[in-house]
């Protein structure tokens, strides 16, 4: 039968896997396995499955490269989205990663690169395919050490909105316990939250 990842070009899945340490590609495809799961559950928001693809297996491309590597990616142009997050070392990773997706796989489309440049942090502006990136990023399956993941993600499967406070709340949890100070973006994404009554997707 038909697998999530034979929706994306077989040779991209290959560099993708070849490019990433066997854990680090092992989470991606958990975090597609886990956004489709929310797809399905979320029938009011249709997504177009083939980014969904994309955004989600690839949302971490950028993860092992070299320094050098680097230099020549941000040499090569400026990046479609994340800008602001490129000073914070342990999330620059995210809008490194939407534009290795825009030069190196040819992907243009805004909701993807988005849902890419901002998994770490949320924002206000993500579409349904960033939204479910955001969530699935942290509860697939390989995330061993929430016992409750799996209540959690019943939760974000049944209330889209309700999923996306309960991993922010997480989040924050976490990177308070490290004694980190939150990204301003998180903090904007919270609110964004606080003051929505129910999730209403933007024309695009």
């Amino acid at each position: 039968g038909e697998t999530v990842i034979d929706l994306l070009p077989r040779e991209a899945v290959q560099q993708l896997q070849r490019s990433l340490d066997a854990e680090r590609f092992a989470h991606s495809v958990g975090v597609m396995e886990t956004a489709f799961q929310l797809a399905d559950a979320w029938n009011p928001f249709p997504v177009d499955r083939t980014f969904l693809a994309w955004a989600s297996l690839f949302h971490d491309c950028a993860k092992n490269l070299s320094r050098d590597a680097r230099h020549r990616l941000l040499n090569d142009g400026p990046v479609p989205y994340g800008q602001e997050l490129l000073e914070y070392a342990k999330i620059a990773h995210a809008p490194l990663s939407a534009k290795l997706l825009q030069d190196e796989y040819q992907i243009r489309d805004p909701g993807v690169l988005m849902a890419v440049a901002y998994h770490p942090t949320g924002h206000p502006d993500l579409t349904p395919i960033g939204w479910m990136v955001y969530i699935a990023d942290y509860l697939e399956p390989g995330r061993v050490y929430f016992p409750k993941r799996e209540d959690y993600l019943r939760v974000a499967c049944a209330d889209p909105l309700e999923g996306l406070k309960l991993v922010t709340r997480l989040r924050m949890e976490s990177v308070q316990r490290k004694n980190k100070p939150q990204h301003p973006l998180v903090l904007q994404f919270r609110q964004f939250l606080e003051n929505q009554v129910s999730l209403e997707v933007k024309p695009s």
